[in-house]
């Protein structure tokens, strides 16, 4: 039988608030993103034995309003968008242990994702106060996301979320390390910035989304004709995953 993680709540609380708090102070040298998100999964998916869905998230949500707040490098003028923000991302938690019962703990891992890139996508569009997405966290790294022609500026976040979902099932799980998992996150933690580095592109900035997103007007190019695809794909699918759920809910209590 596989050994059962030790990891307490207290020490995931404590260590993906650290690390992805540094995150954000440090964005000059973010690489604490792509591991420092993962224990808030881990939160997340051990309260599948509570009775509550929102038992231990209030820990997810205290965690994310730190780090946030670190991103704002403690700036109480923003702290009240900060816990808003913190409130709407925790929701992509929520939404992953409402579908958990009806997909099962492998597909529904794959929701959270979807459920946080979905947010990101909403407050894109329509927030009326500056927004911390995760693709921010490179935004003095520009050289490491030359690929974002191709995903939108949002794929960053994507990045982000796809190597802490992976560090999460090589080594938080209740199982022994998965080495195959530990392959799969090494890959993805370095091949995109080995991919960026070798394109002569520039990378798409912050600013250009926001433009392509704040005025009317006709854009050109590539990106203007995608615009952020990732997420908005990502927040249709989630419509569909949540009404999928309702109604599998719906038959399976009659």
């Amino acid at each position: 039988m596989a050994k059962k993680n030790s990891i307490s709540l207290g020490y995931l609380f404590a260590g993906g608030t650290l690390l992805f708090s540094l995150a954000w102070l440090m964005p000059s040298f973010p690489l604490l993103a792509l591991i420092g998100f993962a224990p808030f999964i881990a939160i997340a998916v051990n309260n599948r034995k509570e009775k509550s869905m929102w038992s231990s998230l209030e820990l997810v949500l205290l965690g994310l309003s730190i780090s946030l707040f670190a991103g704002t490098f403690f700036d109480f003028a923003e702290l009240t968008y900060v816990v808003i923000q913190a409130i709407l991302f925790t929701l992509s938690f929520l939404g992953y242990t409402f579908v958990r019962k009806s997909l099962g703990s492998g597909v529904s891992i794959i929701t959270l994702p979807l459920f946080w890139l979905s947010i990101e996508y909403v407050l894109l569009k329509w927030s009326p106060f500056p927004v911390h997405f995760l693709a921010d966290l490179f935004i003095l790294k520009p050289e490491w996301t030359n690929w974002n022609h191709q995903t939108g500026y949002l794929g960053a976040s994507l990045w982000v979320l796809i190597c802490n979902t992976l560090l999460y099932q090589a080594a938080l799980t209740e199982k022994k390390i998965n080495w195959i998992y530990v392959t799969l996150f090494a890959l993805s933690f370095v091949g995109p910035m080995l991919y960026s580095y070798s394109l002569d592109t520039v990378a798409l900035s912050r600013d250009e989304m926001m433009v392509l997103y704040s005025t009317s007007q006709e854009e050109v190019g590539e990106y203007a004709q995608k615009g952020e695809l990732i997420p908005r794909t990502a927040a249709w699918v989630s419509v569909l995953i949540l009404l999928f759920t309702l109604v599998k809910r719906k038959t399976s209590k009659k």
